[in-house]
């Protein structure tokens, strides 16, 4: 149990993003623990589209506290805050990456060209309570994201030799989303949240192998071949150039470390990568072929 104080007053949050890896468990949490949530997306009965401002007036009307879950291409993000401060919300809090800013620099990239950038930049300055969460790499990457297919395959190809990082669960991010928007002491705070132990992704790959009995394993590319890859895949240069520094980041070691930062808001550890494979497993989501 953490040791801030939940808010009292009826509240009701706005969740963007919420049929995603975390939109869709936090949307979970906060309704099991008794809040009013809204949650949207484009197809939801309250529509909402980071591409036409028309729709967030409904979605934000008597909103207190809004999740923003941002797509990863550019989109209007200090307009939707500043929306959001119009209609009298009075808390953001926005899903970020691990370091995002050092990132963004060293690609060259300005901060409105990637989505969870933009949307870090665009509370930090709205002039209400913030709150940002930069999470490392999600565990889910291997069970509902990119990584999905080339486990089903049999490799998962990075250019991320030796490579460590705290891997963290979805599940993990949704709680600590949850507390912030809903206890006081929070404000003003860049949390980055991270498993409790980094490891490598021949180690990763072999957890998922153990617990789920497929032949699966990790085959580090160098960064030449990962980099022909992208753009064999269509993959636009901007994003190849933040992708790129990303995974020169990991490879020096800059996101390796873990932080107490789940422990310090949730008042217990974040789940250990083992225990996560193996629940996962059970759902049996590695035991189909890939698609053709």
């Amino acid at each position: 149990m953490s040791e801030t104080t939940a808010t009292e007053t009826t509240e009701t949050i706005l969740v963007t993003g919420a049929t995603g890896k975390i939109g869709r468990r936090l949307v979970e949490v906060l309704r099991a623990g008794g809040h009013d949530v809204r949650a949207v997306s484009r197809s939801t009965e309250i529509p909402f589209d980071w591409a036409d401002s028309s729709t967030w007036a409904a979605a934000l009307d008597g909103v207190t506290a809004v999740y923003v879950i941002p797509p990863d291409h550019p989109f209007p993000a200090d307009a939707f805050a500043a929306a959001a401060v119009e209609a009298g919300v009075r808390r953001l809090v926005s899903q970020s990456g691990r370091r995002i800013q050092d990132l963004s620099a060293l690609a060259g990239i300005g901060p409105d060209v990637i989505g969870m950038h933009a949307a870090q930049n665009a509370v930090q300055a709205s002039g209400i309570d913030w709150t940002v969460l930069q999470a490392n790499n999600f565990n889910e990457n291997f069970s509902e994201g990119d990584y999905l297919p080339a486990v089903l395959s049999g490799e998962v190809a990075l250019p991320l030799a030796g490579t460590t990082e705290p891997l963290i669960a979805a599940d993990d991010i949704a709680a600590v989303a949850a507390a912030v928007l809903t206890e006081d002491g929070h404000a003003g705070k860049v949390y980055e949240i991270t498993g409790p132990e980094s490891l490598t992704m021949d180690e990763a790959i072999a957890a998922i192998a153990g617990a789920s009995g497929k032949a699966v394993r990790f085959r580090a590319e160098s960064p030449e071949e990962h980099d022909e890859a992208m753009r064999a895949a269509g993959l636009p240069e901007e994003l190849i150039a933040f992708l790129n520094v990303m995974y020169r980041f990991m490879r020096d070691g800059a996101m390796n470390e873990t932080t107490d930062d789940v422990k310090r808001v949730l008042g217990r550890d974040p789940i250990r990568f083992a225990d996560w494979a193996a629940s996962t497993a059970k759902t049996g989501v590695w035991s189909g072929a890939p698609d053709a």
